[in-house]
């Protein structure tokens, strides 16, 4: 594994941000897999930048995302909502391919045999995900078996809280379902980024780079992946009890 340490938040959106330009240079068509989220807004923004300068080219390349809330699609809070407002309405050439799941669906059992199609026909040279307070990848709770497959999951309550606090929701309005990639899918990734940023963090990076491999904290399968790069904050990393400087 990988893992980079950086100061603070700037500099980490930086370095993921170098994690993609290096993928895109060195595989125009690469396929990428990203997340949503506090932990990427940065690297989001300097993405855009880049490609409306022109330092860095997309328009043969594939993009794909890890899930999706069960909603409306044009609720403040969906992945849809998010790619476009934070990327794709931003940048003035897009992917070949946008592929987005629908969780405005009436039948999440159609939309999930249609998302596996073309999960199969883009395999992923590059997937991008977040770290969630409780050692989630995705909506892959806790006690999620590490087979497990694209699927319906239930948000835990930690999860549901920082979604509210993210999306500045009530628990009324909040989501508390998602369509969501396995962990086997994840997995089947060349390459797996992660980003961690914040002492709220700390906890589940402690056990997701030096716990036991366990369901407990879904985050730690990604010790038995052969290519994951691991950037954190000095502060998502202050409970580590290695150097990793």
């Amino acid at each position: 594994m990988n893992i980079i340490l950086t100061k603070d938040y700037a500099e980490l959106s930086k370095a993921a941000y170098q994690v993609i330009e290096d993928t895109l240079k060195n595989k125009k068509e690469a396929v990428i897999n990203t997340t949503t989220g506090a932990s990427y807004d940065g690297t989001f923004e300097l993405l855009v930048e880049a490609i409306n300068n022109d330092k860095l080219a997309i328009d043969k390349s594939v993009m794909t995302n890890l899930d999706e809330y069960i909603a409306e699609r044009d609720k403040t809070f969906t992945v849809y909502t998010y790619m476009h407002e934070k990327f794709y309405d931003l940048i003035k050439t897009q992917p070949s391919y946008i592929g987005l799941m629908d969780g405005s669906t009436n039948d999440p059992q159609a939309e999930i045999k249609r998302y596996n199609k073309i999960l199969k026909k883009y395999p992923r040279d590059l997937q991008i995900v977040g770290l969630g307070v409780n050692g989630h990848l995705a909506a892959n709770e806790p006690g999620t078996p590490f087979d497990s497959r694209l699927f319906l999951a239930d948000s835990d309550e930690s999860t549901v809280k920082s979604t509210m606090a993210y999306q500045n929701l009530s628990p009324e309005d909040a989501p508390t379902q998602m369509l969501t990639m396995g962990l086997a899918d994840i997995m089947e990734a060349k390459h797996i980024l992660v980003a961690s940023s914040g002492i709220r963090k700390a906890q589940a990076v402690k056990d997701t780079l030096e716990g036991p491999i366990s369901e407990n904290c879904p985050a730690s399968i990604l010790q038995n992946h052969p290519n994951v790069t691991f950037i954190m904050d000095e502060a998502a990393a202050s409970l580590l009890e290695k150097n990793y400087g």
